[in-house]
């Protein structure tokens, strides 16, 4: 970490989608590089049809360690009836055109908001 990641996490961007595996790099950058953590980006995408349970993970982790994410949803719309509206349902959409609009194109937006040199992802 501490030979690939500015001191300052500054440029530094983590995509999260609240997975176990992306929940346990949050707790272990927060024990063990509290100061890359706090400068660096987190990174959180809404797709408008994530379940319930992991919009309160994210709650509970943002406020755990006191680190906030950038939230982006897909362009124009804020609930799934709107998405619906604009984009069509999901189960008729072909799954390309659902993943550009509700992920590619709100992370692209979001990368480019934290002026993003490095990326960092639980995968």
């Amino acid at each position: 970490v501490e030979k690939h990641l500015p001191k300052d996490g500054k440029g530094a961007v983590f995509a999260t989608a609240w997975l176990a595996t992306d929940n346990v790099y949050v707790a272990l950058m927060n024990k063990h590089f509290p100061e890359i953590l706090n400068g660096m980006s987190l990174v959180a995408i809404d797709t408008l049809h994530l379940f319930p349970e992991t919009l309160v993970c994210a709650k509970e982790v943002e406020a755990k360690y006191g680190k906030k994410a950038l939230w982006k949803l897909p362009k124009d719309v804020t609930t799934r009836e709107e998405f619906i509206s604009m984009y069509g349902d999901c189960e008729d959409m072909d799954s390309a055109d659902f993943d550009f609009v509700s992920k590619v194109e709100p992370f692209q937006r979001a990368l480019a908001e934290c002026n993003k040199e490095i990326l960092i992802t639980g995968r």
